[in-house]
Parts: C-alpha cells; structure tokens; sequence
C-alpha cells in the first residue's frame, strides 16, 4: 500500500497540485529510485483526483481530467487503473502518515491549554496551507471516496479532545457527557464560516480566533 504523507492532502485541500521539485521534497530520499518515481506519480494523481472530487463531485473524476490535472500520461494511469471507478478506489485506499506528533504533548484541562489546543489547530491549518472552506466541503459530503480522507484528517484532533475532556471531566473541571465530535465540528465549522464570511482575514483577526472561540465555548464545558 502507498503511503502518502500528510503534506499530500493538505497541499489538495488547499487546491494546488505540487511541482516535481515540491513532490520530491516531500518523498525520503532513502527510497530506491523507482519507488520514488512510484510515489510522485501517486502523489500527483492523488492531489488531481481529489481536487477534481472536491470541484465537480465524484461523477467528475475521469481518466481525462485527472491526467490534465496532474500531468502523469493517460497511458501510465491506464497501466495501473482500468478506468475511472478503479482510480478512485485505488486513491482512497492510499493512506496519511498520521499527525499525532503535532499534537503531542498533552494538554491540561484548562482554560489557557484550551486556547493552546485551538491556536496548535489555527497553527497546523496555516502551516499546511489548507483551504478550510474546502475542508467544509469535504466533511460535509456522503460521498464514500472521502470517508478514509476525513479520518485521516479528523481522527487525530479528535482523540487529543477526547482526551482533553475526558482528563477534565475526571477531574471535575467539565461537566459529564460532553460530546468531542459536536466540540470539533463546532470549532471546524468556526473556521470555515469566518473564512466563508471574510474572504481574507488579517493575521491579527486569525491570531485572535482561538481566544474569541474560548471566551465562547469555555463557559458550555464547565461543571
């Protein structure tokens, strides 16, 4: 199974498709030269497919399209995929390096680790420059292609919450029974209205986000 590394995806979210120079950065070096070769190519038609998906729906992707997106040879994607289903079934069976290690280390239940964990997201969205107006558009969708995606993206920021809440919980700081899945889909939709609401936010207003988020959210989670 290829293994795509973290920056693949959030390079497409962001909707651009890396350079060969960008690619090979990304790719260890260590590797024999073919698996190399292997992996940019799977790199490039990861990044077109997913874009075409997130643009036109799944009924979007073609053979065509992905290779003028991506610039790989329709000859060298019909070599490993019969047609556009095959594709798309062979793409979400890549998988991410998972992004636990920005997370790390473990926050205390406190106000202050609350702002942390929220500017550590800010931090981690801005560094791998995601569009997170099309993060929107792919967690909201039912299509089964993105299901393993989302996963991959979510499932990290997911369990640091849940435990985050959970040590909180325990110790009586929060309240029990709250749910980690509503407080991110909280904070994620947060991020995509602002910037669905202003187009191009100043750092200084992205930068202020996590404590304006906490002044918000904090009181719902005390005991």
């Amino acid at each position: 199974m290829t293994v795509l590394r973290k920056e693949a995806i959030m390079e497409t979210v962001s909707g651009t498709i890396p350079s060969t120079q960008s690619a090979a950065n990304v790719i260890p070096t260590n590797m024999p030269r073919s698996e190399r070769r292997r992996e940019a190519t799977d790199r490039k038609l990861m990044h077109a497919t997913l874009q075409i998906a997130v643009e036109r729906g799944i009924s979007g992707v073609t053979i065509e399209e992905v290779a003028r997106r991506s610039g790989v040879a329709k000859t060298t994607i019909y070599r490993r995929y019969h047609n556009s289903n095959e594709l798309l079934r062979g793409i979400s069976a890549m998988y991410l390096v998972n992004a636990e290690d920005e997370l790390s280390p473990a926050l205390s239940p406190t106000r202050e680790h609350f702002t942390v964990m929220l500017s550590k997201l800010v931090d981690w969205v801005r560094a791998n420059n995601i569009d997170v107006r099309s993060v929107g558009i792919v967690l909201s969708s039912e299509a089964e292609f993105f299901h393993h995606i989302v996963d991959q993206v979510v499932t990290p920021w997911l369990g640091k919450l849940r435990s985050f809440l959970n040590e909180g919980t325990a110790e009586g700081v929060f309240r029990p029974g709250l749910d980690e899945r509503l407080l991110l889909s909280t904070i994620i939709g947060s991020l995509v209205a602002y910037e669905a609401i202003d187009q191009h936010p100043a750092d200084s207003d992205i930068a202020a986000w996590p404590q304006r988020m906490t002044d918000l959210l904090w009181p719902a989670l005390l005991a």
